[in-house]
C-alpha cells in the first residue's frame, strides 16, 4: 500500500487554503490557526493506493473502518449473499478502492439525504450507490451509502472495468457493504478494525 496522502476529491479545497495563507502570511505575517486548519484539513484528505495485490482471488476491504456485521442477505438479483458491512468515519482514511476486479454490469444511483451511518434507515433514505459486478465469472454488488458529513458524492470518472485495488471515490463518513456470493470465504468477523486494502475473504472458483 502506498500513502497518496491527498485524495484527488480534496485538491480544490487545499489549493484555496494555501493561498489562503500565504497571502495572510504576506499581509499579517505566519499564522499559526491557518496552519493548523490546513494540516487538519490535509490528514482528513489522507489517501492511499493499492500497489499490488498478489492473488487475483483475494477480496480486500474497499474502505477503512469497523466491520459493522456480517450477515445472511437476500437481494433480488443475486438471490442469496453474504454481505459484510463496514463503517467509516472521519477519523478513518476516506479512500474506496475496488475490493476485487470489477466488471460493472449496472451502476444505480439513489438520492436521499446525508444521514449519519448509525441511523436505523439509512440503508433506505440516504444517499447511496449499488455497483453490480462481475469478478471470475460470478456475480456480486458493492453499495456506498454516504454519511451525514458528506455534501457531494466525491466518486472518480471510471468506465465498466475497475482493476484490483483502483480507487473508486471518496468519503468522510459513511458506509461500504459487499454483497459477496454465499459460498464465499470470509477471513474477519464482527467489531474487527480493517485498514484499505486488507484481507477480508476469498472469492471461490
Amino acid at each position: 500500500m502506498k500513502i497518496d496522502f491527498i485524495a484527488k476529491a480534496g485538491w480544490g479545497l487545499l489549493i484555496v487554503l494555501a493561498i489562503v495563507f500565504v497571502i495572510a502570511q504576506l499581509i499579517w505575517g505566519f499564522s499559526w490557526l491557518l496552519w493548523c486548519i490546513f494540516i487538519l484539513f490535509a490528514c482528513l484528505f489522507r489517501s492511499s493506493t493499492i500497489n499490488h495485490i498478489a492473488d487475483s482471488n483475494t477480496i480486500i476491504a474497499p474502505i477503512e473502518g469497523k466491520i459493522k456485521c456480517i450477515k445472511t442477505s437476500s437481494y433480488k438479483e443475486l438471490g442469496e449473499c453474504i454481505e459484510v458491512q463496514i463503517i467509516n468515519n472521519i477519523t478513518h482514511q476516506g479512500a474506496i478502492v475496488a475490493p476485487l476486479p470489477m466488471d460493472i454490469e449496472e451502476t444505480r444511483i439513489r438520492h436521499g439525504i446525508f444521514l449519519c451511518p448509525f441511523m436505523k434507515n439509512t440503508h433506505l433514505m440516504g444517499e447511496r450507490m449499488l455497483f453490480l459486478s462481475r469478478s471470475k465469472g460470478k456475480q456480486w454488488a458493492l453499495r456506498i451509502i454516504f454519511g451525514a458529513l458528506n455534501r457531494k458524492t466525491h466518486l472518480n470518472e471510471f468506465g465498466h472495468h475497475l482493476n484490483h485495488g483502483q480507487n473508486i471515490g471518496f468519503m468522510f463518513d459513511g458506509s461500504v457493504s459487499l454483497l459477496l456470493p454465499k459460498d464465499t470465504r470470509i477471513c474477519v468477523n464482527e467489531n474487527d478494525k480493517v485498514r484499505v486494502g486488507a484481507l477480508i475473504g476469498y472469492l471461490n472458483p
